[in-house]
């Protein structure tokens, strides 16, 4: 893969650089800021992907299309793979953010192309750690791997959601309350599927519980993958089933990278039955006056419940549109709005709940517990973890 240098992707976008606080800026010139909203290639993101970007667009219409002085445009874009979606991002000398990605343990694409021309990415759905925090041994890697211009642009990426090392203290939590004390944790090899079963492991141990080296000795079975691929798709079907067929009566955990219905209806019976998986999320119940609010509005604009997921897509673009205003002139400042949005302090009206969000990690983590039933992910449980 080739990647464009700073230099020329500055040239390549008819921008100008700026010194800011030790850092460059690109600037982008007139009166519209395009926001691009990746989708998942081919179309393959489902009810997901669409509620997602109908909640961003809900977001932009209640603010009047508008931040400060600027227009603000939102411009899906669907390419054969993600590097195509950033490219395009990049591309465009109007662009002042990007919104994606939707499959957890993918950003790290789009980050790595975005990062080289200064432009903020906001995912609303990825939750990978390792992006905003080192991962220690056996998997060791460090956020500076994915920002190829971080001397000049510094680190650009943010989330509205917990990152997966959160989202593991969870899973634990719930693994106890499950009754679990011998767990077998794997993963299918990926840097996010290693690091979260390795993040589960630690926490695991923490917590007291008793380390096998095999499904068929275990009473509790993690899998850390995410799917992104139909050789991941398949891989995780067979591990999971596997385990199911291994222990007849252990149960079964995924991570967000798996919180997919067409993945688990395909799931043997068995697997499916023993199987809880966890997102960022609410339940009806658990929501925010303001997070009831978006809900009631999204149905009557769409038709139907958004997707538990769909909130943070609208906590991406309302949150950025607010960083926008509060910039005033200097809105057209990718730097700017970079390190706005990466030092986010209680934006107001926020569909989430107050928080503020430190070195690209928000300081709430909202996160859900499903189980399949009829072929589909159905959340039984709301915890408010720390973020």
């Amino acid at each position: 893969m080739v990647w464009l240098s700073a230099c020329a992707a500055i040239a390549l976008a008819g921008c100008s650089t700026n010194a800011k606080g030790g850092a460059s800026t690109v600037t982008v010139s007139g009166s519209t800021l395009t926001v691009y909203a990746s989708q998942p290639p081919g179309g393959s993101g489902g009810q997901e992907a669409s509620d997602m970007l109908h909640a961003e667009a809900l977001a932009l219409q209640h603010a009047g299309g508008k931040a400060g002085k600027y227009d603000v445009k939102l411009t899906p874009v669907d390419g054969h793979e993600l590097s195509d979606n950033a490219r395009t991002a990049i591309e465009n000398k109007t662009s002042i953010a990007y919104l994606g990605e939707l499959q957890p343990g993918t950003s790290q694409i789009s980050v790595e192309i975005t990062n080289q021309q200064g432009l903020l990415v906001i995912s609303p759905a990825d939750t990978a750690v390792y992006l905003t925090q080192p991962v220690p041994p056996p998997v060791s890697t460090s956020p500076s791997s994915y920002y190829p211009s971080r001397s000049t642009y510094n680190e650009t990426f943010a989330r509205v959601v917990p990152n997966s090392g959160t989202e593991a203290k969870a899973i634990v939590a719930e693994m106890q309350a499950q009754g679990v004390s011998r767990l077998d944790a794997s993963s299918d090899g990926s840097t996010y599927g290693a690091a979260t079963a390795e993040e589960v492991v630690r926490d695991a141990k923490a917590a007291g519980l008793s380390l096998v080296n095999s499904a068929s000795g275990a009473d509790g079975v993690f899998y850390g993958a995410s799917v992104v691929s139909p050789a991941s798709r398949t891989a995780a079907t067979h591990a999971l089933d596997q385990a199911a067929a291994a222990s007849p009566t252990a149960k079964l955990f995924a991570p967000s990278g798996l919180y997919d219905d067409s993945f688990v209806a395909g799931l043997s019976p068995g697997a499916a039955q023993r199987l809880i998986v966890s997102s960022p999320g609410f339940l009806p119940k658990d929501l925010t006056a303001a997070g009831r609010s978006f809900v009631s509005q999204f149905r009557s604009a769409f038709g139907h419940a958004p997707v538990p997921q769909a909130i943070f897509g609208y906590e991406a673009m309302s949150a950025l549109l607010y960083v926008l205003d509060k910039a005033g002139a200097q809105a057209n400042q990718r730097s700017t709005v970079v390190n706005d949005f990466r030092t986010l302090k209680n934006p107001p009206g926020s569909v989430i709940g107050p928080y503020s969000i430190t070195g690209g990690d928000p300081s709430v983590a909202p996160l859900i517990f499903a189980r399949v039933r009829a072929g589909k992910l159905i959340p039984f449980k709301f915890v408010q973890q720390q973020g």
